[in-house]
């Protein structure tokens, strides 16, 4: 990993997000690319009597400002630049990772209740930047006290399972893995084996194969795509956000790795639904992979 991009809000988790950011840094000897956004429509808002380019002046100085008291607090890496853009975060972070051919993208969780209709159905600036990425993204949602001990990486045997498991041991190379399938059979499509005739314990049967099916499958992934000595798999039942979820708020789990379900020309607009309920409510950190590389 040669060059981190570190997008920072400046308020609140920002921190959080630097102490990680740096940590990793150090670690991988990259170069550490640190990021504020200040969305331009907000300037509209401000009514100084300045100008606007000695408004935009002040406020990238008072960024600045702000960033290398961070740096210090989070213990400065010589390997940096700073830099603060207006735009529209999530296309600016985009723009700046695709320049810069950045290996990750750090960033904090957001809030994903907006002021505007627009940005309740868009979810907050990690669901979008994940949406458009070039390179896997980190979302930080706890302090860094010390390196990934312990990855659980979501696999649903798609090439994207198998980039988040790459991405995984790449960002975490001396984590232990832990690799999770979640095996559902949806009530309505149960209701309506009942309906047509089917019995109670043909469908405990029915659900018993798919869960051996997916055992053995997930065997074979760990044997193909993991060194099976350094990690160990896991078979849940249950619709995956939820499942995947009570399995990651486990003290044992400091990183979530996943693919970015719900990439496409219709999902555009929306984030896939297990992606999305768990940068929401996952308590470790998030790994997102990218496939657009």
């Amino acid at each position: 990993m040669k060059s981190i991009l570190v997008a920072l809000d400046l308020e609140g988790e920002g921190g959080a997000v630097l102490s990680r950011a740096v940590e990793l840094a150090g670690k991988h000897g990259a170069w550490l690319s640190l990021l504020h956004v200040i969305e331009a429509e907000a300037l509209s808002h401000v009514t100084s009597g300045q100008s606007e380019g000695d408004l935009q002046d002040e406020l990238r100085r008072d960024a600045v400002t702000r960033i290398e008291e961070f740096l210090v607090e989070a213990g400065r890496t010589r390997r940096t630049d700073v830099r603060v853009e207006f735009g529209s975060p999530h296309e600016v972070i985009t723009r700046v990772a695709s320049e810069q051919s950045a290996d990750l993208v750090v960033l904090g969780p957001g809030k994903s209740e907006g002021k505007s209709l627009r940005e309740k159905a868009l979810g907050s600036t990690a669901d979008r930047v994940i949406r458009t990425s070039p390179a896997p993204v980190l979302v930080v949602k706890s302090n860094a006290t010390e390196p990934y001990r312990h990855v659980m990486i979501a696999v649903d045997f798609s090439a994207q399972s198998i980039s988040a498991t790459q991405e995984a041991r790449k960002l975490a190379p001396h984590a232990g893995l832990q690799l999770v399938h979640a095996v559902d059979l949806p009530l309505p499509f149960e209701q309506a084996l009942l309906r047509g005739g089917t019995s109670r314990t043909e469908i405990d049967r029915f659900r018993l194969t798919r869960v051996a099916k997916a055992r053995d499958e997930l065997l074979t992934f760990a044997r193909d795509v993991v060194d099976v000595d350094t990690s160990d798999t896991t078979i849940l039942e249950g619709e995956p956000g939820p499942a995947l979820i009570h399995l990651a708020r486990s003290k044992r789990v400091d990183l979530l790795a996943l693919g970015p379900h719900g990439r496409g020309v219709v999902l555009q607009a929306l984030l896939g639904s297990v992606t999305q309920r768990i940068l929401r409510e996952a308590e470790c950190d998030v790994l997102v992979a990218s496939t657009r590389k």
